[in-house]
């Protein structure tokens, strides 16, 4: 059975597309602005222990049978009542992932004598815990800053780079849209996230940093795919400016669709059975390979178009 050719009227679509852009684009900045300006943290996303240092455990619960059910709240009150370290206990955030499978966070940095005593003191309270399964991430408060850091400039070079070749290999005009639609893909995943952290209070780690640089890269390929189609098509065909725009996105509709599909299958895999660490990593990069490949076939060449 053979594909059906893309047939997506870019020219009377035009108003519509830059509408449904607009739209996520305003979300996303709200959400930004909203995450800065009116959450405790004061941060345009939220952050996890990654950038601001401290202490994670997860652990699971030993019963015999089905765990009774105690909520964090509950196991928070307890250690309220009864540790003998209250500055720290303000400090815990608990979660279950599941009803045996408990996420114990710390804003502030643990040595190791406190977080024993903290586990005992949850332990008392819980029942048995399973230490031998159990994953730990400290983060020193000197290091998580320093890798903030560290990502942004990252980010900030391979952007620079990016721009510097789209420059070299586009005349002004086709660069300028394909920066467009590279920060219109990056700033809407990140807006997302930013509205998840205020939702789910969702934090990101360094693995959301490395989602955005697959992104950036992801997206800038699939754009340039298709502005060269429609170079080369604007100086072999007859057809007119924005009726050549078309035909070039209609014949590169295919390649991009189904490298996205392929690109996606592993991603949804991970999604499927990864564990929770690759969980919000997999969505992000899911995110930004069917927001990019939006941008890359629909907004992009309709920035092009002639009035």
């Amino acid at each position: 059975m053979r594909m059906k050719s893309f047939n997506y009227d870019l020219v009377k679509n035009k108003k519509r597309t830059f509408v449904f852009s607009s739209f996520f684009i305003i979300l996303s900045l709200i959400g930004i602005i909203f995450s800065t300006f009116y959450t405790s943290d004061k941060t345009p996303i939220n952050l996890g222990i990654d950038f601001r240092g401290g202490f994670e455990l997860r652990i699971e619960r030993i019963c015999e049978g089905k765990c009774t059910d105690i909520s964090p709240d509950k196991i928070l009150e307890e250690l309220r009542r009864n540790s003998s370290q209250q500055n720290l206990v303000n400090n815990v955030q608990l979660k279950f992932l599941d009803t045996n499978d408990l996420l114990i966070r710390s804003k502030s940095y643990l040595n190791p004598q406190e977080s024993e005593k903290l586990i005992v003191d949850i332990e008392k309270i819980t029942g048995p815990l399973d230490f031998d399964n159990s994953f730990t991430r400290e983060i020193g408060p000197k290091l998580g800053p320093k890798l903030l850091k560290d990502c942004a400039i990252s980010l900030f070079v391979s952007l620079l780079a990016i721009s510097l070749y789209i420059n070299f290999r586009f005349d002004r005009k086709y660069a300028f849209f394909a920066l467009f639609a590279l920060f219109h893909d990056l700033l809407i995943v990140f807006g997302i996230f930013s509205w998840l952290g205020i939702i789910l209070s969702l934090e990101v780690n360094s693995l959301f940093a490395v989602s955005l640089l697959t992104i950036a890269g992801y997206s800038v390929n699939d754009t340039v795919v298709i502005f060269d189609r429609i170079r080369e098509n604007l100086r072999t065909t007859k057809e007119g400016f924005n009726e050549t725009i078309q035909l070039s996105v209609n014949e590169s509709f295919r390649r991009t669709a189904f490298t996205s599909i392929t690109t996606l299958i592993p991603l949804l895999t991970l999604l499927l059975f990864g564990s929770y660490s690759l969980l919000w990593f997999s969505v992000s990069l899911s995110l930004g390979i069917i927001i990019g490949s939006y941008s890359s076939i629909i907004l992009a060449p309709t920035c092009l178009l002639k009035k």
